[in-house]
């Protein structure tokens, strides 16, 4: 943002000079000059004018993105940033959201179910142990850099993975981000027959500041907006893409759990 900033206002500061010069040369050009001539360094001119407004309302945007005000309150003294830090967890709408996940198929409840059998025999509403003999082994519970899940060790990994690179390329974001919650072995709430995905430690809910996104309102927080881009990488499906939107959940897609199956870092299935 620094650089943008920089650039910008150089070429504010440049450009009338550059217009100053056009007109001189304008003026004496043309009491010599062919009409057509003329003319053509009449546009010219335009032009100038043109991209010098140009360049203004540039300047005026990116000033808005740094000072935008936000309702979000923090424990800390604000500090000044150059960056979008202070408008994570601003709410915005999702664009195109049916296809934020684009290459990725969904590790749906039926899915994993058809695969491993259910998480558990007993499930109701409420959160229990997990008890599935060919998954409970692997539920771990560990530090992956912002926030402690207890999930499946590989998608532990990988999260973790996730959550290096925003470290490395969004450190400002990567401080705010918080959990509502990854493993829950369940039913969906008001279901009697649906297995949650969260059942099977392979998915986690994030939200940024600990505020929680409303489900099915097609909107997000733009910090998670952002974070969406590095799963979707990491071979993990968002769910804004669902048909209820549900942007706080991240599970590990279909697509990531084969690779798994294939390197025999997850059972093969019942």
């Amino acid at each position: 943002m620094k650089l943008a900033y920089f650039f910008l206002a150089v070429a504010i500061i440049t450009a009338p000079a550059g217009w100053f010069l056009a007109n001189m040369l304008f003026f004496t050009t043309t009491k010599f000059a062919p009409a057509e001539q003329v003319t053509a360094l009449q546009e010219d001119l335009t032009a100038l004018r043109i991209d010098f407004n140009n360049m203004q309302q540039q300047l005026d945007v990116l000033d808005q993105r740094g000072t935008s005000a936000v309702t979000t309150t923090y424990s800390e003294a604000p500090q000044a940033s150059d960056s979008l830090s202070d408008i994570f967890a601003q709410v915005v709408l999702i664009a195109d959201r049916r296809n934020v996940n684009e290459g990725l198929t969904n590790s749906s409840s039926s899915y994993l179910t058809g695969i491993f059998g259910p998480p558990r025999q007993d499930l109701s509403q409420d959160c229990q142990p997990m008890t599935n003999p060919l998954l409970k082994d692997m539920v771990v519970t560990r530090d992956v850099g912002p926030v402690r899940v207890t999930m499946l060790e590989p998608a532990i990994i990988s999260l973790q993975q996730v959550f290096r690179n925003v470290q490395v390329f969004e450190p400002e974001l990567y401080d705010r981000i918080s959990t509502a919650g990854s493993l829950c072995v369940r039913l969906i709430r008001g279901s009697e027959t649906s297995v949650s995905t969260h059942a099977y430690g392979l998915s986690v809910d994030l939200n940024i500041d600990g505020q929680l996104d409303e489900l099915g309102d097609d909107r997000t927080q733009l910090g998670l907006t952002i974070l969406a881009e590095f799963f979707n990488k990491e071979g993990w499906y968002w769910g804004a893409g669902f048909s209820r939107e549900d942007s706080m959940h991240f599970q590990v897609s279909r697509e990531k759990i084969e690779t798994w199956r294939r390197l025999g870092q997850i059972p093969n299935g019942i």
